[in-house]
């Protein structure tokens, strides 16, 4: 991505692609009217969403707390969980499901469910990953 790929109304610039930067991204072009602003998001990793927390292969490393108390949209707090079931993306993943029955999937896991979010943004052209670090 370059400068030239950006239209010629105001740029938006968030600075790290983790759930807060891509969260912030999600929001803003969901709710800006369309072509209001490009948004731009500085994130050395290849996707969006996961940042430090999320981008962990290590399948030991799991979200911790339940996936029905973590969402990208407030006021639906099933909303991961509900991602988890539509796209069975914990279906090979026994740990996952507590003795309770909560699910606490790999912290992966979530980062692909944010980026899921982001991608018709992206593809749309909205919003502009610049895969960069800031000094």
């Amino acid at each position: 991505m370059s400068a030239r790929d950006l239209g010629r109304g105001p740029v938006v610039a968030i600075i790290g692609g983790g759930f807060s930067g891509a969260a912030t991204a999600f929001h803003l072009a969901r709710l800006l009217p369309a072509g209001a602003a490009d948004i731009v998001v500085v994130e050395p990793r290849e996707g969006l969403g996961y940042g430090l927390a999320y981008s962990t292969a290590d399948p030991s490393h799991r979200i911790n707390v339940p996936a029905s108390r973590m969402t990208l949209i407030s006021g639906q707090d099933s909303h991961f969980a509900d991602w988890l079931e539509q796209t069975g993306a914990i279906l090979d993943d026994a740990e996952a499901i507590a003795a309770n029955g909560a699910l606490y999937p790999q912290r992966r896991v979530f980062g692909r469910y944010v980026e899921s979010y982001l991608q018709p943004f992206l593809f749309g052209k909205t919003i502009h990953h610049f895969r960069s670090a800031v000094a």
